[in-house]
């Protein structure tokens, strides 16, 4: 027979008979073992009721009272972003489980109206059956979504160029490559297709668990750069046509078309070269020769001893090769480029680019300079070598190895723009002084005008200090704007810069990064130079 009545509708569970009047159970502690024994133990128990029933003889209905059936309780919480809905149940002890209905309706009551995961939310619910009583549980029920920004407008080229053309030398029989077989010069006609503009997109709209609507950023919008001997298409305007015969060369947002020049060799019997368009030499560029050009270079042999300069890319499919130098003295070989360097090899040369500097084996005892990356080697892991020299200036270099095991001295330095920032910054700064003091002088001038008999002429004065300080004012906030562009042109300097070895660097290394210095004496297995809170510091890989 049981001890204990359960009333459903009240949901407590009541002992039957006083234990003074039962004699049974005999203790507070033999009476919960006999509740935690029967179908109520899960119930949430009454202890202090409990603990009446053996110290006072009152055997009143409330008394008897021992445990109760508590339903199970959901709560809602939203992220501060308000982007995800994370619901909490406490599980139940007795009482009623969440139903669907409950926590959609729990959902309701927070606001939570898109990103509902029903079937997420159907496994979370059902978890109830499985966990213990009075457990604690908790999971992600809603994601709002983000808005997708639009994309900027991009520029999809349609035909090859002459750069395009000697790195994908032509094939010879046998699967072979012949490095100095171009096969046909690329040129196009007037008309023929240059390059397309994809215009920017919108993006899509975002929500939050809220539902309110999340606008997207629109993508950028780039015009079509028409240059020489280029027009866009009648019919389509996003369409970038060839307006005369000749060589295609490809620029940021658009191409141009060039006059092209093609020769054998450069030596003697061709003389020195200048020519506004581009230029092509399969075969070398001999000792002591110039070539000036306003497009690219392209040379698929050697440049010995031979001085070449562009205002567009450079490409030597073999090699720059010069004459060891004596101190201070200037290379027999100098390459200089506005746009990107692309070497075999390269030894007692100068090469100098404003954009990119690639390497595709080694440069021995050579000045490099790049606006932006020197690499030495193939690849996104290049293996090439750096032995000597001077790296004048670059934003990165990534090499195999550097240096040699001989402890051949090679000087790095990098991030010297550095110093050109902190000029200008310096120059802000001072212009911002000179700015104070103006404005305090003006504002003496104005005070002082105030206090003097009023006249037109005192008026007339008025009306001159204060379009002064109108035009103070647009100096002061133009200063304040280039010392914030300055500020964080250092910051991203100084974090992108780095020195990157994969294979070995050697004793005889001497590395600058900006105004800080090191030298280093020892072997060193793959790793990466950068700076880090102004010093010079190495980072292993693990």
């Amino acid at each position: 027979m049981s001890l204990f009545r359960y009333d459903k509708d009240m949901g407590a569970v009541y002992l039957l008979s006083h234990p003074s009047e039962s004699g049974f159970p005999a203790s507070a502690s033999q009476l919960v073992e006999l509740l935690e024994q029967s179908e109520f133990a899960d119930f949430d128990i009454i202890h202090a009721n409990i603990g009446k029933l053996f110290t006072s003889q009152d055997s009143d209905n409330e008394s008897l009272v021992i445990a109760m059936a508590i339903g199970a309780e959901i709560s809602i919480r939203v992220d501060d972003n308000n982007m995800i809905a994370e619901a909490t149940i406490v599980t139940a002890r007795g009482g009623n489980m969440i139903s669907m209905d409950v926590a959609e309706q729990a959902l309701k009551d927070a606001g939570v109206k898109h990103g509902i995961n029903k079937t997420v939310l159907e496994q979370f619910l059902a978890q109830q059956l499985e966990l213990p009583a009075g457990e604690v549980y908790k999971t992600i029920v809603a994601h709002g979504r983000r808005a997708k920004n639009g994309d900027d407008a991009k520029f999809v080229r349609l035909c090859m160029t002459a750069q395009d053309r000697v790195l994908s030398p032509q094939a010879k029989e046998g699967g072979k490559v012949d490095m100095r077989d171009l096969g046909a010069i690329i040129t196009v006609k007037p008309g023929a297709p240059l390059m397309k503009r994809i215009p920017p997109t919108k993006g899509e709209t975002g929500y939050t668990v809220f539902g309110d609507v999340l606008e997207p950023k629109p993508g950028r919008d780039f015009d079509m750069q028409v240059l020489e001997g280029t027009k866009l298409d009648e019919n389509d305007p996003n369409i970038l046509v060839a307006d005369s015969k000749g060589v295609p060369v490809a620029v940021p947002r658009g191409m141009r078309v060039d006059d092209v020049l093609c020769y054998q060799d450069v030596d003697v019997s061709t003389g020195h070269i200048e020519f506004d368009g581009s230029v092509i030499v399969s075969g070398d560029v001999k000792d002591g020769m110039r070539i000036k050009a306003t497009g690219d270079v392209t040379v698929i042999g050697f440049v010995e001893c031979a001085q070449i300069e562009s205002a567009g890319a450079v490409t030597i499919i073999q090699g720059a090769i010069g004459r060891k130098r004596a101190d201070n003295d200037e290379f027999s070989c100098s390459i200089k480029s506005a746009r990107t360097v692309s070497i075999g090899y390269a030894q007692y040369s100068h090469i100098e680019t404003q954009q990119d500097l690639f390497v595709e084996r080694q440069a021995l005892h050579c000045d490099l300079s790049a606006g932006r990356l020197i690499r030495i080697g193939k690849g996104e892991n290049p293996r090439g070598k750096l032995i000597g020299g001077n790296v004048l200036n670059a934003l990165r270099l990534e090499t195999g190895e550097l240096g040699a095991p001989s402890g051949t001295r090679t000087r790095i330095a990098i991030a010297q723009n550095w110093f050109e920032l902190k000029e200008k910054q310096k120059e802000f700064r001072s212009f911002e002084k000179r700015l104070t003091e103006k404005v305090m002088e003006l504002s003496k001038a104005k005070a002082k005008a105030t206090k003097s008999p009023q006249s037109s002429k005192r008026d007339e004065f008025l009306k001159k200090l204060e379009a002064s300080e109108k035009q103070l004012d647009l100096h002061y906030k133009r200063n304040q704007r280039n010392i914030r562009i300055i500020q964080q042109k250092l910051a991203r300097l100084l974090h992108s810069c780095r020195v990157k070895v994969n294979e070995l660097m050697h004793p005889g290394i001497e590395v600058t990064i900006a105004k800080d210095s090191k030298q280093f004496t020892r072997i060193y297995p793959p790793h990466m130079v950068r700076l880090d809170e102004g010093k010079i510091t190495q980072q292993f890989n693990l």
